[in-house]
């Protein structure tokens, strides 16, 4: 596989992105659970990929952007569609017609910690470090806050739409490894055919279903639009062009933000209580991460002044 694109130093901008990118992501669990009750998973998945292709594609097409020129970007591109849109789509939406929209958003927020791990065997410059291994154990210690007490009373449909979730946040890791070995095609572009292949591959399980789409209230047909539209097309565009300019471990700070939006957002518009169980899981996300970055960026001011150090010109003798 070829190596991927080099990385360069974040800006603000890139910060402030970070921001936006979790606050959106957090929000797209509240979206999910105001219309997946009368989408059902499946409707609710082939309406957000519909929604969020049509504008970019016409962005891709006003840019003049070429479509993959490469087999290698093909093959690439389908398999992040299948890991990053159909499969996690659908399985956090079925999963949230069980269990809270704010436990979701905790538990997906583990995701970006496996991450950090998952670049260090992907990538030459986004390395494993002490701090990430830290980071994974608070994440893991929050999820056993979250998933703990339902599993020790059997498992259920509860327990089952946990496991949904976090098969669903794997996908997104695998996937998330893959954006950067895109090589020829631009993010507009590959944000496009990544919801082409998604609306190829989601067409027959539909008509297969034979379930047509109910008639939707107002809150659901909002809720459902602002899922396609922000929370998959403008935050698709935003991580994918994020992870290949300033790396994938610093996209995953996108993460300190969304379990914070999500749980609150949750108790807000749909009254979900936030229990100790929950405070504590947050503490240990959001701790993770601190602990992760704090050390990474530690870790990358010394390697940058070693490297400065390695290119300064030997003294003349003489």
């Amino acid at each position: 596989m070829p190596s991927p694109n080099t990385l360069r130093h974040p800006t603000i901008a890139d910060l402030l992105k970070i921001v936006l990118l979790g606050t959106i992501w957090g929000s797209a669990f509240l979206a999910i659970k105001l219309s997946v009750h009368e989408t059902g998973p499946l409707w609710l998945v082939m309406i957000r990929v519909v929604v969020a292709f049509l504008p970019i594609a016409l962005f891709a097409w006003w840019r003049k952007d070429p479509l993959p020129p490469t087999r290698h970007d093909w093959l690439v591109i389908v398999a992040m569609s299948l890991l990053n849109t159909v499969g996690p789509f659908f399985l956090i939406s079925w999963a949230e017609l069980h269990i809270p929209a704010g436990v979701t958003s905790l538990i997906m927020g583990v995701g970006p910690l496996a991450t950090m791990v998952a670049a260090h065997f992907t990538t030459p410059d986004d390395r494993f470090t002490g701090g990430k291994i830290a980071g994974m154990f608070l994440g893991f210690a929050g999820l056993a806050f979250v998933v703990g007490p339902e599993l020790t009373q059997g498992v259920g449909f509860d327990a089952l739409a946990y496991a949904a979730v976090w098969t669903g946040m794997l996908c997104y890791v695998a996937a998330g490894t893959l954006i950067r070995f895109v090589r020829h095609t631009s993010v507009p572009m590959m944000t496009a055919v990544n919801m082409a292949v998604g609306i190829i591959a989601l067409t027959p399980l539909v008509l297969l279903a034979r379930d047509p789409l109910p008639h939707l209230s107002g809150t659901a047909t909002l809720a459902a639009l602002y899922l396609g539209l922000v929370c998959t097309g403008l935050a698709y565009l935003l991580r994918a062009n994020i992870t290949v300019t300033v790396g994938q471990s610093f996209m995953s700070m996108a993460s300190y933000f969304m379990p914070v939006s999500g749980v609150l957002l949750a108790w807000a518009v749909l009254g979900e209580p936030i229990t100790w169980h929950i405070l504590a899981a947050l503490a240990c996300v959001i701790g993770g991460f601190l602990v992760s970055r704090r050390r990474s960026a530690k870790a990358t001011s010394a390697n940058s002044a070693r490297r400065r150090s390695q290119r300064r010109p030997a003294p003349r003798k003489g």
